[in-house]
């Protein structure tokens, strides 16, 4: 059976434009949909808490030894104005790289913008990298959905959460070779009006 570590930020001091609140908060409803997604497709997920360091996250998926581990941010710049999606593996090549490309294939179609690709990290933070991406044993990735701290880009997030988590989640069943089953309905519905606030 297919297993993810699912891992939303930990950076609840990183306040977003306007409404957006916390990238904590915000990932967090991600990771719901992307979990509830997966487990009704039959994937055994794991999952972060706010109260651990990332090195505690990082020590769970390690001990977990899920096939893969998924890390869930939101981004800014030194400005605000920068915008778009992009995905991160700590060196090109393999089934990170993979895994990365189809998730990133998803997010790249749902953001209004253009968007800033598959990218190392290796050579990021003085040479130093992702400690998530360097340090995690299986096959890791961390998506930057969109910047946080642009207005649009904020709106967009807060507006999207389903989409945004469901399209990680096809990604991830795409990498896994599982075919993706629309849910119900009514379930849409009930998730768009829990986490995008759109009337049923």
């Amino acid at each position: 059976m297919a297993s993810v570590y699912l891992s939303p930020s930990l950076q609840e001091w990183n306040v977003g434009y306007g409404m957006y609140g916390t990238e904590e908060q915000r990932m967090n409803q991600v990771a719901d949909i992307v979990q509830y997604e997966l487990e009704r497709h039959g994937v055994t997920t794991w999952r972060n808490s706010p109260e651990m360091t990332l090195q505690q996250v990082v020590a769970e998926s390690n001990a977990l030894s899920p096939d893969v581990h998924v890390a869930l941010h939101s981004n800014a710049s030194a400005t605000g104005q920068a915008r778009g999606a992009e995905i991160y593996v700590h060196r090109y090549g393999g089934e990170a790289e993979e895994l990365a490309r189809d998730i990133y294939g998803y997010i790249s179609e749902l953001t209004p913008t253009g968007d800033l690709g598959v990218k190392e990290a290796y050579n990021t933070f003085n040479g130093q990298g992702m400690y998530e991406l360097r340090r995690t044993v299986g096959p890791a990735t961390l998506l930057e959905v969109a910047f946080h701290d642009n207005p649009d880009d904020a709106q967009f997030i807060i507006d999207n959460i389903y989409e945004i988590g469901q399209g990680v989640a096809k990604g991830i069943l795409d990498y896994f070779d599982i075919d993706y089953i629309e849910d119900s309905p009514e379930n849409q519905a009930m998730l768009m009006y829990q986490y995008n606030g759109v009337p049923i």
